[in-house]
């Protein structure tokens, strides 16, 4: 199990590394603030800090700094909830929009370069990755940490 662990987060961090630097090249936003703008995307007029704090798995503290960064870069801007006046929506801005799909094509592409010729079945590992991920979210929602 330790050779699992330690292959599965040594590829993730060299995966990480080769996108964020085919980004780089293109004049692309980073992975992160990429990952940031797919969450407000995916929750296209209803996403908060929340969302983004849950959909990335990291503190509300992280995402908030995350979602200040990337208003300040002007791709995303808080707007009021019609719901909840404690908390504000944050929404693509036309800026953020085209960054998304430019970054998104641009890591698409790596992705593909890096996987497609790997025979690896990708999607099936895809999925097996999601079963692990859903199982440590229902051990972590029972206070279980396992």
């Amino acid at each position: 199990m330790r050779n699992f662990f330690d292959v599965l987060v040594r590829y993730e961090t060299e995966l990480w590394a080769m996108v964020e630097s085919r980004l780089a090249a293109a004049g692309a936003v980073s992975l992160a603030t990429l990952e940031a703008l797919r969450v407000v995307d995916r929750h296209a007029g209803r996403c908060r800090v929340h969302e983004v704090s849950e959909d990335l798995s990291i503190t509300v503290g992280a995402a908030s700094k995350l979602v200040d960064r990337i208003e300040r870069a002007g791709l995303v801007r808080r707007a009021p909830n019609p719901q909840d006046r404690r908390s504000a929506l944050v929404v693509l801005t036309p800026a953020g929009a085209d960054a998304l799909a430019f970054a998104d094509d641009t890591a698409g592409r790596a992705l593909a370069d890096h996987l497609d010729p790997s025979g690896v079945d990708v999607a099936a590992l895809a999925d097996a990755l999601a079963v692990l991920r859903e199982r440590l979210g229902a051990s972590r929602r029972q206070g279980l940490g396992a």
